[in-house]
């Protein structure tokens, strides 16, 4: 196959691919603004990843071009990070959650065994009823 033509085949696999996310999946902007790992994103999201690598998988074995495979599977990881990404952003801190929790910290540095007297004095309960 010519380079020109290979390369041509490879673009339009990748905007394929691309395709794939934009049709089964929100903006990027609305996936950010929901709760993190919202269920229904993430299966979306693998539909869309296994839709767009089944295309690629097929232009890339009918063309026997290893360019198609490498420009549109590098698409298929890229929008499916960006996804991925997206749906971990937290809507009060504006960034990405980490898989590791985060320590207690208090104002003097990580919060241990040591308890402020405050926070050990007794409180009396507040009972109220819901209408």
């Amino acid at each position: 196959m010519k380079p020109d033509t290979e390369v041509s085949i490879a673009l339009a696999t990748s905007v394929m691919a691309y395709g794939a996310y934009q049709l089964a999946l929100p903006s990027t902007a609305d996936i950010r603004s929901l709760e993190p790992n919202n269920r229904d994103v993430q299966a979306s999201e693998r539909v869309a990843a296994w839709v767009a690598a089944g295309g690629v998988s097929l232009v890339a074995l009918l063309t026997k071009s290893p360019a198609v495979f490498v420009l549109g599977g590098a698409t298929v990881i890229a929008a499916s990070w960006m996804t991925r990404h997206a749906d971990q952003v937290s809507t009060v801190t504006k960034k990405a959650a980490s898989a590791i929790p985060n320590p207690a910290s208090g104002p003097e540095g990580v919060v241990g065994d040591k308890v402020a007297a405050v926070q050990q004095l007794p409180t009396t309960p507040v009972y109220g009823v819901a209408v």
